[in-house]
């Protein structure tokens, strides 16, 4: 799973179907996701890019997406965010990856 930073986010989103989870090391709200995300990333290996982004040591970054609570996954495809979602759970996201996913086909 690719770290992103201040400086390659752009670069690492700008094609196909993203999941990017702002998350922090600290928070145990961050943690409690962590096992669900990666079976998330191993499910759609090769179709998804799944990757994390400390808010505490990429602020410029957190900031400039509006990110305010942690954890946070936002769905960017083709470099655009369509999707913010807290609150998570692995079904909900599992069917918004999937639908994002589907609708990029052909693109």
């Amino acid at each position: 799973m690719a770290l992103l930073s201040d400086r390659n986010f752009e670069q690492d989103t700008k094609n196909g179907v993203c999941v990017v989870k702002f998350c922090s090391l600290w928070s145990m709200d961050s943690r409690a996701f962590e096992q669900q995300f990666r079976e998330l990333s191993e499910e759609f290996r090769g179709s998804v890019k799944f990757m994390l982004s400390d808010v505490n040591a990429n602020q410029m970054l957190a900031k400039k997406q509006g990110i305010t609570v942690v954890p946070t996954v936002v769905i960017y495809v083709n470099g655009s965010p369509v999707e913010r979602i807290t609150g998570l759970t692995k079904r909900h996201l599992k069917e918004r990856i999937a639908y994002f996913l589907k609708k990029t086909e052909g693109l």
